[in-house]
């Protein structure tokens, strides 16, 4: 027997069998109905949390702008000067031809009075008093130019109020001029007086004006009144009183009655980052210099 033939009696190997694949002759197939439900289903969730995402990066951002907002930026000494004086019953009365409006308490002096001629204040239009030099206005502003620690520590979207006059950019924060109210600023020899009064125009609250008479320099403090809710200002000369107008910063009673300042200039608002990137060499108004006492005149 040859040996490559097997024996007779050995069992024979079944050929293999194919796998059997299910047929897909009876299965259904998914309707175009269903499939655009499921599509229309599916963009409308991720579109309704698309929303819900944005809104929540909304609030986030709103959280970030708010904190930086709200950072303490540390401009010096415009904080008010709280008095504990409490004025007098008759704190607006007449003295023959003269008018006396309290304007608070000196130590040492007592009392102290704004004196105009009679009828020139109309006791229906102004405020009570809660006394001058309260709000404190600047007399010796402190300046940063070109940069430095308080330029860059103000958030870019800061509100502030920018100006250009005699060749020269200024700007300052609306976060001084609320506390301050009145700048009493000089460049380069030439005074200028920024006076901050958002109840009688929110669109432009600031206005600039020249401080001169007859060639003379007046410097501004707060009286401590208001007239139809306008800051009442007095010049440190004649303490005659002052109020803005359309036209200019009007005496409206004291020795300098009928006087009128011009006005320079309307600053709009505008965010700080906006500002220094158009003028980063610009005079940046920081604050206040306390160390001398407020000029005579």
């Amino acid at each position: 027997m040859d040996r490559a033939d097997p024996p007779l009696d050995a069992p024979s190997t079944p050929p293999p069998v194919p796998p059997v694949l299910p047929s897909t002759t009876g299965m259904s197939q998914p309707r175009p109905g269903l499939v655009l439900a499921a599509l229309v289903f599916l963009l409308g969730f991720i579109g309704f949390q698309g929303r819900l995402l944005w809104r929540e990066w909304s609030i986030l951002q709103n959280d970030w702008s708010g904190v930086r907002l709200t950072t303490v930026v540390g401009y010096p000494n415009i904080s008010p000067n709280p008095s504990l004086a409490r004025r007098p019953d008759n704190w607006f009365h007449e003295e023959g031809e003269s008018t006396l409006l309290w304007s608070g308490w000196k130590k040492g002096n007592g009392h102290r009075w704004f004196r105009v001629g009679r009828g020139e204040v109309d006791r229906r239009r102004i405020s009570e008093p809660f006394g001058r030099d309260v709000i404190q206005a600047i007399d010796y502003p402190m300046v940063e130019t070109e940069g430095g620690a308080i330029w860059r520590r103000i958030p870019g979207e800061a509100p502030v109020f920018g100006w250009e006059l005699g060749g020269i950019a200024s700007v300052c924060p609306m976060q001084v001029l609320d506390k301050v109210e009145v700048v009493n600023d000089l460049i380069l020899d030439q005074p200028f007086l920024i006076v901050f009064s958002p109840q009688r125009n929110r669109e432009h609250p600031v206005r600039i004006y020249e401080p001169l008479v007859g060639g003379q320099r007046l410097t501004m403090g707060l009286s401590g009144y208001f007239q139809d809710r306008d800051p009442v200002l007095y010049d440190r000369g004649t303490e005659s009183l002052w109020v803005t107008g359309n036209e200019g910063l009007l005496a409206i009673a004291g020795p300098r009655k009928g006087t009128r300042l011009r006005r320079l200039a309307e600053p709009a608002r505008i965010a700080w980052g906006a500002w220094r990137g158009s003028h980063p060499k610009s005079r940046l108004l920081v604050g206040a210099d306390r160390s001398k006492a407020p000029p005579a005149l």
